[in-house]
């Protein structure tokens, strides 16, 4: 059995995986490394990781990167509201007092939360490592920054359970 560990950041993640012989940073379909946290809504379908990547620059107003930014933050913190003017997509404070990600999608506007763009990542790393483990993944460990809020963490586990792990 092995351990899997996700690392996420602004603008990408990787997977690695704990073995009898020590950690593997794991491979994806592009032989790299890292994997772009990227998620890029179209009209038919959604593009997640390096697909996503490659989409931005057709669609850049539907393609949503810089997650880490926005989790678990009430839309009226000051940092937030500086980083929302330098984002190429549209959000807007939802009824609860958190950011939505406005997008359109499926030839509709749609509107998400950060942590279901973040689950949204989480599950194309998880396909990743279960595509080099020939084997399911329920069980993860992930890396956060020491800065982070208790509820900005509660927001990553929200999103790891939307892509279907237990941390």
């Amino acid at each position: 059995m092995s351990v899997v560990g996700f690392d996420f950041g602004n603008e990408s993640g990787i997977v690695a995986v704990a073995r009898q012989r020590g950690i593997d940073v794991v491979l994806n379909d592009e032989s790299k490394r890292e994997t772009p946290a990227i998620v890029c809504f179209g009209d038919k379908q959604r593009f997640i990781g390096t697909d996503g990547a490659a989409t931005t620059m057709m669609n850049p107003k539907n393609s949503i990167s810089q997650i880490k930014r926005l989790i678990g933050r009430q839309f009226n913190d000051p940092e937030l509201q500086r980083d929302i003017k330098a984002l190429p997509f549209s959000v807007t404070e939802g009824p609860d007092g958190y950011p939505l990600i406005n997008v359109r999608y499926l030839g509709e506007s749609r509107a998400f939360t950060p942590t279901q763009v973040l689950g949204m990542v989480f599950s194309d790393l998880k396909v990743i490592a279960e595509k080099n483990l020939n084997t399911a993944v329920v069980d993860c460990c992930i890396g956060i920054p020491v800065y982070f809020t208790d509820l900005q963490r509660r927001a990553v586990l929200d999103a790891a359970t939307i892509a279907g792990m237990k941390v």
